[in-house]
């Protein structure tokens, strides 16, 4: 079982998959966030908005999992919608990915 922190002192468990979320991390969200999610991704340059640094600690603390969540499924200009391509298990192991591996919470 994966736990991962959702704001400060705040905790959530997840059976999310963490190798299934990189692989869809890198097929639908590198382009824009990047390899290491600082928000550099070879389509960023292209975007009015900058796409989020993932590795920014202070800011992502000011969201919780649920908000990063909906978020995934419903795009925030210029961030697409992924409701009808990702499954909720997928945004489940897209964002424990995001959290654990490139947040590090």
């Amino acid at each position: 079982m994966l736990v991962c922190a959702i704001g400060p002192g705040v905790l959530r468990a997840s059976g999310a998959d963490l190798a299934k979320g990189e692989k869809i991390y890198k097929l639908m969200c590198v382009k824009c966030h990047g390899p290491t999610g600082r928000g550099d991704g070879r389509k960023a340059a292209d975007l009015e908005t900058k796409p989020m640094d993932y590795t920014d600690k202070a800011r992502m603390a000011k969201f919780t999992d649920d908000q990063l969540r909906e978020t995934i499924i419903d795009g925030k200009a210029p961030m697409p919608s992924f409701k009808k391509k990702l499954k909720p298990s997928d945004v489940d192991d897209v964002l424990a990915y995001i959290l654990k591996r490139l947040a590090g919470r």
